[in-house]
């Protein structure tokens, strides 16, 4: 046998404990449920992804379903130029997964010689986590499975007293809140404005609107608090971004470079709120931070 091999059985049954006991995410407990019957039978399989109904219409069922991003590794050294990669899953209610494209949110088809992966050489990290709502007529599987064109992000936030709140920021700038198990729509004050982004930070719900104005949400009266001042850029897209426990503001504007022509020139500002003098501070460098902004999620 290989020196280096593990004698999984003969751990002591304390380290066994140990590690169940941690938080795992679904692919480490895949990972671990791999090496043997006896880890199999001691650590249960993982726990469906929630999938809420919010309403049902004709027969179809309205989903919020979660998705996520996973960064993958080998665990061995290669030669291979590819140090790793980044995929983007969904579950369904029955445990089935479909892999999305990372950047447009759509379903990559494979044709794999086998149903099943093997994840026992990858080093699995997860990034974050997103939601989607989407149309099932099969009560939460993907045979017939369609993302609602109209909604741009989703955000799931536990208020106290109101049970699960599910906040959608459509792609036409309104904000819509529902409770799961309803079909009533709540009112966030002012409800005529258009927002461009939704965020959760620091356990509050926080949006953007076209003006540049951050407001937190309460989520008891459903007002807004303004919490930070007008950028006054009407015509550049804002995306809200968390990192290092503060809350960024990314402008992004295109313009073309002569009338008649496809080439654009895109303009990119980052900026944070100096939370003692209530000013915007503007980022040139964010160092080795790299930010993502994608369909549903930034990150």
């Amino acid at each position: 046998m290989d020196d280096n091999t593990v004698e999984w059985l003969n751990l002591p049954r304390e380290l066994w404990l140990d590690i169940i006991s941690k938080k795992l995410n679904a692919f480490d407990v895949l990972r671990l449920r791999g090496v043997c019957t006896l880890w199999r039978s001691i650590l249960p399989p993982p726990f469906p992804s929630p999938s809420h109904t919010l309403r049902i219409r004709d027969g179809k069922f309205l989903l919020l379903t979660e998705t996520k991003m996973y960064r993958l590794q080998p665990v061995l050294p290669t030669r291979s130029p590819i140090k790793g990669w980044i995929i983007k899953v969904e579950k369904s209610k029955s445990g089935k997964f479909r892999h999305l494209n990372v950047l447009t949110n759509t379903q990559i088809s494979h044709t794999f010689p086998s149903n099943v992966l093997d994840f026992m050489n990858l080093r699995v990290r997860e990034l974050f986590q997103a939601y989607t709502l989407n149309f099932s007529s099969d009560g939460g599987d993907f045979i017939t499975f369609k993302p609602l064109d109209e909604v741009y992000k989703v955000v799931l936030y536990s208020v106290e007293g109101l049970g699960q709140m599910v906040f959608t920021l459509r792609k036409d700038g309104k904000l819509r809140v529902s409770k799961i198990g309803c079909t009533n729509l709540i009112i966030v004050e002012d409800e005529n404005k258009i927002y461009h982004d939704i965020i959760l930070y620091m356990g509050k719900v926080y949006v953007v609107d076209k003006s540049g104005i951050v407001f937190c949400i309460n989520c008891s009266s459903f007002k807004l608090v303004q919490y930070s001042p007008c950028l006054n850029n009407d015509g550049r897209r804002k995306y809200l971004v968390e990192s290092h426990e503060s809350l960024f503001v990314v402008e992004m504007y295109f313009r073309r470079t002569a009338v008649n022509t496809s080439k654009l020139v895109i303009d990119i500002n980052v900026l944070v709120v100096d939370e003692e003098s209530s000013r915007w501070l503007r980022v040139t460098d964010l160092g080795d931070v790299l930010f993502v902004l994608g369909l549903f999620v930034s990150a």
